[in-house]
């Protein structure tokens, strides 16, 4: 009987340590028409921080859900529709209060994303507009996608905003004249550039910058708590040794080098969504253009809400 039992032991010993070491399968968004690269960095730094963790936690693979909009995505997350769906995305508090959802708070683009810069109408270009502040601005008309949070950030600071469906016609909006300005992160607009390179007239501003924090978080289903505990060490191992830095400039410093952002004039922003967000501080991205990525870094507390 007694070995009977330390068999049955051994074998149940066995099953959990299988369980644990088990292939985890996360999920996140793929590219939404062809030529969509601004799931690239994301999806390579899931990969990374499961690498980092792969001696700990095990196999992984990453899943790649079908493509769609933003929308539909944060439904999915919410649903609970993919195994260990990962979205990345920015802080907003209705996320953050949905009982459904959790994230990391370590911004994975380091805050670039909130340094941006403004496809701009040739006529306007053409007319020699000068921009020195904010009031300068006043006039003008920016799109933003629908439900996007730049565009709450840019009504409350008194700028007029239209809200467009199809990402791709505001692109042809901004050549025709029918929206001022379309503004991107920095490290978007190269990419932007060549994927919409057969548009002629296609043109950024290249005076002024509008700055306002806008960290961008991986979000998970509340759910997902094994995926979202390696993933966060990952990202922690990552920093501490220097290659999410390196991956980070890899992704993003031909873009930033193409808009030259240390040549323009800032324009600071309030962001009302992260008055209750406190982030903890990372590397600033605007010294890290200039130096050598170090070997060794101290990584930052990384709390999830």
């Amino acid at each position: 009987m007694r070995k009977i039992i330390s068999l049955c032991l051994m074998q149940l010993l066995l099953l959990v340590a299988a369980g644990v070491h088990a292939e985890l399968v996360v999920s996140h968004r793929s590219p939404y028409a062809p030529g969509d690269t601004h799931h690239e960095y994301s999806t390579a730094l899931l990969q990374l921080a499961l690498e980092k963790t792969r001696a700990d936690y095990g196999d992984f693979r990453l899943n790649p859900i079908p493509p769609r909009n933003y929308a539909r995505a944060l439904k999915a997350l919410v649903d609970d529709s993919y195994p260990n769906l990962v979205i990345e995305t920015s802080y907003e508090q209705s996320l953050a209060r949905n009982g459904k959802l959790t994230f990391i708070n370590f911004p994975v683009d380091l805050g670039v994303l909130g340094y941006r810069v403004c496809f701009m109408s040739p006529k306007l270009k053409a007319a020699g507009l000068n921009v020195k502040t904010l009031r300068d601005l006043l006039p003008y008309t920016f799109a933003h996608g629908v439900g996007w949070a730049d565009t709450t950030i840019f009504r409350h600071n008194g700028l007029k905003v239209r809200e467009i469906d199809n990402y791709d016609a505001i692109f042809l909006m901004v050549i025709g004249g029918r929206v001022d300005f379309f503004c991107r992160g920095g490290n978007e607009v190269l990419g932007e550039m060549e994927q919409f390179s057969q548009l002629d007239n296609l043109m950024i501003d290249d005076q002024f910058m509008l700055v306002y924090p806008l960290p961008r978080f991986f979000y998970f289903n509340a759910r997902s708590k094994v995926a979202q505990e390696r993933i966060e060490e990952g990202l922690k191992r990552a920093y501490s040794d220097g290659s999410l830095q390196s991956l980070w400039k890899s992704y993003y410093q031909a873009s930033l080098d193409y808009v030259k952002l240390k040549g323009r004039t800032v324009i600071r922003m309030k962001n009302p969504l992260v008055q209750d967000l406190e982030v903890f501080p990372v590397m600033d991205f605007m010294d890290l253009l200039d130096q050598k990525v170090p070997q060794t870094q101290a990584a930052p507390s990384s709390k999830t809400k």
